[in-house]
């Protein structure tokens, strides 16, 4: 009896693991020429940070730390104020006190357009990363290695670039957010097809095993 309800219950775990695995795998890979709902792809949007909370004026509004913010979107920062937008996996943008910039975003790009003040860009590999001043060009990144670029652009004076001028004009807000480039990488969304696979593998040691233990011997 007591080997009867063991392998009772190890059925009944083995038909819910399929189950399971199987809702995955349907959901992982229905197609969009079936009834599958389709999802629109998501804006990507920054993440601000701004020293000790204080407000920032961005495309012309109050923003504080935890504010999204939008490709294109205008920042200025006061006196006194740095900041940092994170953006993901592509990179972030230390912006110093004083400053004022626009910063464009899209898969694989960063463009940076700094009419006064200074930044850091950091940027991840895959990523391009482009700082423009009033000059023209001041520095990229290519997308096969991280990188970083540090510019300041004052009044009446030639782009200061890479020479350390925005790091020591407090860009940031924080003086940790501005040291190696690029960002860790988002999570993926979802379990992936490995890892049902793992799942249906698992099950399958775990049925054997119960299995094992539950055969009598010869000398039972």
């Amino acid at each position: 009896m007591r080997i009867k309800h063991r392998k009772g219950l190890t059925a009944t775990a083995v038909l819910l693991i399929l189950a399971v695995a199987q809702l995955y795998v349907t959901v992982g890979f229905a197609s969009p020429a079936g009834n599958a709902v389709v999802s629109a792809p998501t804006q990507l949007m920054g993440v601000l940070t701004t020293r000790d909370n204080k407000a920032i004026t961005v495309n012309g509004a109050a923003a504080v730390s935890g504010a999204s913010i939008p490709s294109g979107a205008e920042l200025i920062t006061p006196d006194g104020v740095g900041a940092t937008l994170r953006l993901g996996s592509l990179g972030s943008v230390c912006i110093a006190p004083g400053s004022q910039v626009t910063v464009e975003f899209s898969a694989g790009s960063i463009r940076i357009t700094v009419t006064a003040g200074c930044v850091i860009l950091n940027t991840s590999k895959g990523t391009t990363g482009t700082v423009i001043t009033p000059q023209g060009t001041a520095g990229q990144t290519g997308p096969a290695t991280s990188g970083s670029i540090d510019v300041c652009s004052r009044p009446g004076a030639a782009a200061a670039v890479n020479q350390g001028a925005a790091a020591d004009a407090g860009a940031g807000a924080s003086a940790l957010d501005c040291g190696a480039a690029g960002a860790a990488a988002a999570p993926p969304v979802g379990i992936p097809a490995t890892a049902v696979g793992a799942m249906i593998g698992g099950g399958a040691v775990a049925l054997y095993l119960l299995f094992r233990g539950g055969n009598p011997s010869p000398s039972v």
